[in-house]
């Protein structure tokens, strides 16, 4: 669930990244819409990776696999939801070009913070080590 609310953030961050991108000229009110609704698409994406990284195998329960394949589905689950985004709108928008040059970036701050969050992990895991050896050598 952590991750979850994680994507939740992480969705935020980009919509705000792409209202800075984007240059529209709208009220307020509508950027604030656009960052929520990228908030809960987000949301909504941390959900699906969640429920599809739970029903891999046990056997695939390395962390550096579990992350691996947790960034790929995210990936794959954000262009699939962006597409499919583009269709619904596609008669709405000027020029499609615009999609592959946002994409990008989407994609780009995924992995940046999947991988982020994979170093955030490491570290955790040797502060762990460390933690645990100073407490045994103290026992002894």
């Amino acid at each position: 669930m952590e991750n979850v609310i994680k994507s939740f953030f992480l969705g935020l961050f980009i919509g705000i990244i792409l209202q800075l991108y984007g240059h529209a000229e709208v009220l307020f009110k509508y950027k604030v819409v656009t960052v929520l609704a990228s908030g809960s698409v987000g949301f909504i994406i941390g959900f699906i990776t969640e429920w599809l990284t739970s029903i891999l195998p046990i056997r695939m329960a390395n962390s550096r696999t579990y992350f691996f394949i947790n960034n790929l589905i995210a990936v794959i689950v954000t262009t699939f939801i962006m597409a499919s985004l583009l269709l619904v709108t596609s008669s709405e928008m000027e020029d499609e070009g615009e999609f592959t040059p946002v994409l990008l970036i989407v994609l780009s701050i995924i992995c940046i913070a999947n991988l982020f969050d994979y170093m955030m992990y490491r570290r955790a895991q040797n502060k762990l080590k460390t933690f645990k050896a100073m407490i045994e050598d103290n026992e002894l």
